[in-house]
Order: structure tokens, then C-alpha cells, then sequence
């Protein structure tokens, strides 16, 4: 998916959250299937299948299923850029859930801020009916991710967790 296909076509989700821990180690947790395994799944739901090519042109595939039901639900993509611990962009598509829903593209930026990380999260062309759901989804994720890189979560963090723009791009 290309810039141009990306400004015409859906909305753009955009989060800011504040870790007390390195670029490496977020980029690390965002990376490693064996931190994924420890983070992606919501309440609920565990970790089936998580493989990640971390290269350009590489897939990543995260299935997951409820504890007590079969059926698969699956995030897949494709890496589009790797800049180890400043920056990640991968297409996002799902199987299982969310049929309708076109492929998005989420740019993940690391930066370095003090002693901590600013995690900046960007998922364009995402369709308007799906961004309530991806925005509680990615909330209740970067939680998850702050646990995992044993950074503590104060309320003046949370205040950075809410979106600037969910709106048509």
C-alpha cells in the first residue's frame, strides 16, 4: 500500500504513549515472538501461532484463539520498513474477524525521549467503522507492552494514551 492509496481511502488512527524503558527494549517487546507471546493477545484470548520475518518484504502472522473455542482469529502482514529501535511499518490485515475490513498500514516510531521511549503508533486506511474497535484494541495493548518492558503506568502516562485524530483522512 502506497502513500496516495493510503490518504484516500479510510482513517487514520493515531496513539502517542510514554514507556520507561529504551527504544531497544519496546522495539524488542513490538518484535520478538517470544515478548509478542506475552502482550498481543487480549483478555480472553491466547497466543496460537505468532511468527515474525523481521525484513523487508518479510511476513509476520499472529493467530489467536479464545481459551475455550477452536476457530483462529489472525493478524498478517508484511514488513514494508525496519529501522531497529526508531521505526517499523507493515501492512495489517485480519482472518476470522472483522471480514469486511480492507488492509491497513500501522507505522510504529520509537523515540528516545529522557529515560524512556515515546511509542507513536499510526494505523492508516483503516476503515471509520472499524476504529472504535482497533482503538480500544491497541489501548488495552499498550497496557500489555508497559507490563512486558517492566514499565510502571502513572496516571500522567495514561492521559498520553488517548488518540489526537480518529477522523477520514
Amino acid at each position: 500500500m502506497d502513500d496516495a492509496v493510503a490518504a484516500r481511502t479510510g482513517t487514520t488512527l493515531r496513539l502517542w504513549h510514554k514507556f520507561e524503558a529504551t527504544p531497544e527494549r519496546v522495539f524488542a517487546a513490538w518484535t520478538r515472538p517470544d515478548a509478542l507471546r506475552l502482550w498481543w493477545c487480549p483478555v480472553g484470548w491466547i497466543p496460537v501461532e505468532i511468527e515474525v520475518d523481521l525484513r523487508p518484504d518479510g511476513p509476520y502472522r499472529m493467530a489467536m484463539s479464545r481459551r475455550n473455542d477452536a476457530r483462529l482469529v489472525t493478524v498478517h502482514g508484511r514488513f514494508l520498513a525496519i529501522e531497529p529501535a526508531r521505526r517499523l511499518v507493515y501492512t495489517w490485515s485480519w482472518d476470522g474477524a472483522f471480514p469486511a475490513i480492507p488492509e491497513s498500514r500501522v507505522t510504529v516510531e520509537f523515540n528516545a525521549v529522557g529515560d524512556g521511549t515515546e511509542l507513536v503508533l499510526r494505523q492508516e486506511a483503516l476503515a471509520m467503522r472499524f476504529c472504535a474497535q482497533h482503538l480500544s484494541g491497541w489501548l488495552a495493548a499498550l497496557v500489555r507492552v508497559a507490563i512486558v518492558v517492566h514499565a510502571p503506568i502513572s496516571t500522567t502516562q495514561t492521559a498520553g494514551m488517548v488518540p489526537v485524530e480518529c477522523n477520514a483522512a
